[in-house]
């Protein structure tokens, strides 16, 4: 368990140096492409890490018990992250870590980035949190709720990065989109559009999650529903 919570409070911290002084620093004295590829290095061996330190952690009981109709209701939730994730990875973003697109581009707010400006990372924090609701032990809270964590906390130092090196362009941005899922729609200020989002992303993710949903007891050794 110190080791879990060791790999997940390094994982955690290393996250905050893009959004801090030291990466200017390091970016001035290494260079841009050297920071990028070590601060890459990094994060991968801090998720190895975590992952192993997880794996190894000792069983401890539940805190509670989930029943079987909240389990298959997450299991339908999840599906929402499944098409935010695969939208998300094949959509141009001027919030994604290495800039995506220009947000001077024409209208970068439409498709699922009309949703969310943050569609990888809520797919994330989706995945993180229905696991903590499903698996409530410690160690699978420590472990998710690290995950989840660090991708919605990780959306706002990101936005906050993101105001300084791209000025108005992305004011505008921010200004059509919404960082929790469907606000800046229901405030009118973006569009839903299925099409704009692309039939052959949402049928991709819905594939995936029914794969997923299926394999999940022979992949992870727990059946999902």
């Amino acid at each position: 368990m110190i080791n879990l919570a060791a790999a997940a409070a390094f994982l955690l911290a290393i996250h905050t140096v893009p959004s801090s002084p030291l990466r200017p620093w390091a970016i001035g004295r290494l260079g841009k492409n050297v920071y990028l590829g070590l601060f890459a290095v990094i994060s991968a061996g801090a998720l190895v890490w975590l992952i192993m330190a997880f794996r190894a952690a000792p069983a401890v009981y539940p805190l509670w018990i989930t029943s079987g109709p909240a389990r298959f209701f997450s299991a339908i939730v999840m599906l929402s992250a499944f098409i935010l994730l695969v939208a998300g990875l094949t959509t141009p973003n001027p919030s994604a870590p290495g800039g995506g697109s220009s947000p001077g581009k024409r209208e970068p707010w439409r498709g699922i980035n009309a949703v969310t400006r943050h569609p990888v990372l809520w797919a994330i924090g989706i995945w993180g949190i229905l696991h903590l609701i499903n698996r409530p032990d410690p160690v699978t809270l420590l472990f998710f709720g690290t995950l989840a964590l660090l991708a919605l906390g990780g959306a706002r130092l990101q936005e906050r990065r993101k105001r300084v090196e791209l000025g108005k362009a992305w004011q505008e941005f921010e200004a059509h989109t919404s960082f929790v899922p469907f606000v800046a729609i229901l405030q009118k200020r973006a569009v839903f559009s299925l099409r704009d989002i692309s039939y052959w992303r949402i049928a991709a993710g819905i594939a995936l999650w029914a794969v997923v949903l299926a394999a999940h007891g022979a992949l992870f050794g727990v059946s999902a529903i």
